[in-house]
């Protein structure tokens, strides 16, 4: 059977954001064989601004198209969303009366009603009934950004700062309204979902607190809910996320990719040469939460020289002290210029990088040799060595020295 015609999955992301917030789930489901399928809701992709006078209708009309569209491809179409999507995911299921796959709502928050809403939340309504200040008010994206990790949470931290495009800062009220309505539909004949449904939900979710997920449970028939122990709003990038993507596969009747045998490899070994590609992406990109995945649970990361970073730290856990300390040094300025390919050393791989960083008025750029030995497909070891020693510590001294001052300021 081919791939147009076995199995596809829509999936729909939140409110002011984008695919970022479904974390790696599209690699996922596609390395289990089914063919993904995504939108950009109306209103996002470019400015806040754009949100203002989107209508809840015109994201469920978007996604209902989008569905239609791709229905005819597959045998078998899974729906789902995360935050904003999940509402969508739900209410397209409700009104097209899905029957061909099955339904994933993700962290969908039916009531807005979690710990770090602020007491006047129900004020809004009131707001909502005077012609267009709705509009005009802002409702800003502020910590901890849905997210329990703390290096993932200064990595967003950062991408905000840099203006990167992959979250609206803020959306204007007037689109949290279109939200309260849609959550209003929702709500009404979850009895007629015929669909298999899964429903994933942090218990310490900020935003909206675990009763929407029971609120979802208790009115679909064929649902089972899953409760997450060590995430925030945003579960398909935060702690939990290996735990999300494997109850999605579980769900869904699929497999996660098969693990390669346990082996030392050499750099003609395919195992090894994704594994050393991966770190060199990752790094490139700037994306270091998706380092963490590599490294065994055991990894020890060796930092040479004497400066605030130089130490060896043994564990993921410690690892992601070292980068909230990269990060927090540099104040979110440290950009990877580029990667070096792997140079096999004995039974290590060498890989050299230069990286640039905000050092007073100016920028400066260093460089680094990363050793790294592997082992059962993950990254075991990591040694750390500056080009230039001395050089290398004195900056990060200055960098340390100066986010102390900013920080007690």
């Amino acid at each position: 059977m081919s791939a147009d015609t076995d199995t596809g999955a829509l999936l729909i992301h939140g409110l002011g954001g984008t695919q970022y917030d479904l974390g790696a789930m599209h690699k996922v489901l596609k390395r289990a064989g089914v063919e993904t399928h995504a939108l950009t809701l109306p209103g996002h992709g470019a400015t806040p601004e754009d949100l203002i006078g989107v209508r809840a209708e015109s994201w469920l009309d978007a996604v209902t198209a989008k569905y239609r569209e791709v229905a005819g491809r597959h045998d078998t179409l899974h729906v789902m969303g995360m935050c904003l999507g999940g509402l969508l995911a739900v209410e397209l299921c409700k009104r097209e009366n899905h029957r061909k796959g099955r339904l994933v709502s993700l962290a969908a928050p039916v009531f807005i009603d979690g710990w770090s809403t602020p007491w006047y939340r129900g004020l809004r309504h009131l707001v909502y009934r005077i012609p267009g200040l709705a509009a005009g008010m802002r409702v800003e994206e502020e910590e901890p950004y849905g997210l329990k990790n703390e290096l993932v949470r200064s990595i967003v931290k950062a991408k905000f700062e840099r203006g990167e495009n992959f979250h609206y800062r803020w959306v204007p009220l007037s689109c949290v309204q279109e939200v309260d309505r849609l959550r209003g539909w929702v709500m009404r004949g979850l009895d007629a979902i015929a669909c298999p449904t899964l429903i994933m939900h942090a218990h310490e979710d900020e935003l909206t607190s675990a009763r929407s997920a029971r609120f979802l449970r208790d009115g679909i028939a064929d649902s089972r809910l899953v409760l997450l122990d060590n995430s925030y709003h945003m579960i398909c990038v935060d702690n939990d996320r290996d735990r999300v993507a494997a109850e999605v596969l579980s769900f869904m009747d699929r497999a996660a990719e098969a693990p390669q045998p346990s082996r030392l490899q050499s750099l003609d070994g395919e195992d090894a040469q994704r594994l050393l590609t991966a770190y060199r992406e990752s790094l490139r990109a700037g994306e270091f939460e998706t380092l963490f995945p590599l490294f065994a649970d055991n990894v020890v990361w060796t930092e040479e020289g004497d400066s605030p970073l130089s130490g060896v730290y043994r564990g993921k856990s410690a690892l992601i002290d070292l980068f909230s300390r990269l990060m927090d040094y540099s104040r979110n300025t440290l950009r990877i210029l580029e990667v070096g390919a792997p140079e096999l050393r004995g039974r290590a791989f060498a890989m050299p990088l230069r990286f640039q960083v905000q050092d007073g008025p100016g920028l400066q750029e260093s460089g680094a040799t990363h050793t790294l030995r592997l082992r059962a497909n993950v990254i075991t070891r990591v040694n750390s060595v500056a080009d230039d020693p001395p050089r290398a510590d004195a900056l990060w001294r200055r960098l340390a020295a100066a986010s102390l001052r900013h920080s007690a300021s």
